[in-house]
């Protein structure tokens, strides 16, 4: 019985510095969520005005949407999710006449110069080219 307030002390204490760490120790983990395709700023940049179907789906790959009634518009989406920040969204709308680029729509596309850098582990700048 002699330790009894020293066990509540101790209790007391660890209860105390819990609530000094914020919500970091005690929050939920939720994972990052991306869908749709990967717009990579250098990849972008390389699409041109009258590039053919083919340029372009071997540049950026196969469009999310390829609407069956507008088969002559493709559009690439990418949404990111975040688990604790605010999420993403980027699209590129391409409109083709025969064959052939004639508009590109960007929205919320990062440039290769706002475009994030990958880091690995150690800190250290990812090599990124393919």
């Amino acid at each position: 019985m002699k330790h009894r307030p020293f066990t509540l002390l101790c209790m007391l204490l660890f209860v105390a510095s819990l609530g000094g760490c914020g919500n970091e120790l005690l929050k939920v983990y939720k994972i990052d969520i991306q869908q749709g395709n990967v717009l990579e700023a250098q990849a972008v940049e390389q699409v041109r005005l009258g590039m053919t179907k083919e340029q372009v789906h071997f540049l950026l790959g196969t469009p999310l949407i390829v609407d069956s009634f507008h088969p002559d518009r493709w559009d690439y989406l990418y949404m990111l999710n975040p688990g604790h920040a605010q999420s993403r969204r980027s699209q590129l709308t391409l409109i083709f006449d025969r064959n052939e680029v004639i508009e590109i729509i960007k929205h919320n596309i990062p440039t290769a110069e706002t475009a994030p850098v990958e880091q690995d582990e150690a800190g250290n700048e990812k090599d990124t080219d393919r």
